[in-house]
């Protein structure tokens, strides 16, 4: 990734532009504009594309980038890594404070110099777009099913979708909404597995044994953690003390806080398994066919395109 260190007039008027649009909630720049949240979605994803290609963006050895699928437990990995990387308080605003959401920043001109180390980073980008030395990847992958499921009631929560559960799951197979493919996007992270700066979490592993997971990302990244802090992480990254502090983790007030705007259902259930209860026959078969030709490597033990494995546990936990 190399960066550019300068831009003529137009290249910074285009992005001033860019950052006020992309600085508004897509419902709002679709009612405002009459465009489909579909082609700006894709818009998006195009500009961010263009702007991390060039960006000026200075690693860390000890950076931390959460990556995931949208809707596969980011939300509730920004906790866990802020409860293990800090003190834990909720004396922020907003969580992408001190865990920014990467693309958005740096479209939107924030300086990430400022962050103190650990930086922990969100992102829902491929791993092409991000920097891969030095820096870690945790990347945390959640059965599609219980993701097309959850994102479907965040299009309808956030950005005004009035469509279907059918007509949703129809764009989700065919990677148009947000994030893309969830195939393509979970497939190319299970080929960076082995790399050694990845760490490949499931969701469902994070439900089953949290405390064990939260070792397991300690041991990658280098933390120590005290046993007497253990409860305390433990009590924090649950679903109910998030859920008491829910305006501090909504994706819309994550726009609100970085205009600087006072904020005013983001975490929704939270369990594995909802695909099961939601997809019809037909659905899950049509998706275990794409999942089988697209997703071949994937051994059936890591359970992300199975509902009867997603199925067995229904434990809460943030699923953002």
């Amino acid at each position: 990734m190399q960066p550019i260190k300068a831009m003529n007039v137009s290249e910074a008027g285009g992005r001033h532009l860019l950052r006020r649009l992309l600085s508004l909630p897509l419902r709002a720049v679709s009612i405002a504009t009459g465009i489909t949240i579909q082609v700006l979605i894709l818009t998006k994803s195009i500009i961010d594309y263009l702007k991390l290609r060039y960006i000026d963006f200075r690693p860390r050895p000890d950076d931390i980038f959460i990556a995931t699928y949208p809707r596969s437990g980011t939300t509730w990995m920004q906790m866990i890594l802020y409860q293990m990387t800090s003190e834990g308080e909720m004396n922020f605003q907003h969580i992408s404070e001190v865990c920014p959401w990467f693309e958005r920043s740096i479209v939107t001109g924030r300086d990430l110099e400022l962050l103190p180390s650990p930086r922990v980073f969100k992102t829902h980008l491929r791993p092409y777009l991000l920097p891969r030395q030095p820096v870690r990847h945790l990347y945390v992958a959640r059965n599609g099913e219980d993701v097309a499921v959850s994102l479907y009631h965040f299009y309808r929560s956030h950005f005004g979708y009035k469509g279907t559960f059918p007509e949703f799951f129809e764009m989700f197979l065919r990677g148009k909404v947000e994030g893309g493919s969830w195939f393509i996007h979970v497939g190319e992270w299970w080929k960076r597995r082995n790399a050694p700066n990845v760490l490949f979490l499931t969701y469902e592993d994070l439900v089953r044994d949290l405390e064990g997971s939260i070792r397991r990302i300690g041991a990658f990244c280098g933390i120590e953690i005290p046993p007497e802090r253990m409860p305390r992480i433990l009590e924090r990254s649950a679903f109910a003390f998030m859920k008491k502090h829910e305006a501090q983790f909504d994706h819309t007030n994550e726009v609100l806080w970085e205009q600087g705007v006072e904020p005013s259902s983001f975490l929704r259930k939270g369990q594995a398994g909802e695909g099961l209860k939601q997809l019809s026959p037909d659905q899950q078969q049509r998706f275990h066919a794409i999942a089988a030709r697209k997703l071949a490597s994937i051994p059936p033990s890591v359970p992300i395109g199975r509902t009867s494995a997603s199925a067995s546990s229904a434990k809460s936990s943030p699923a953002t």
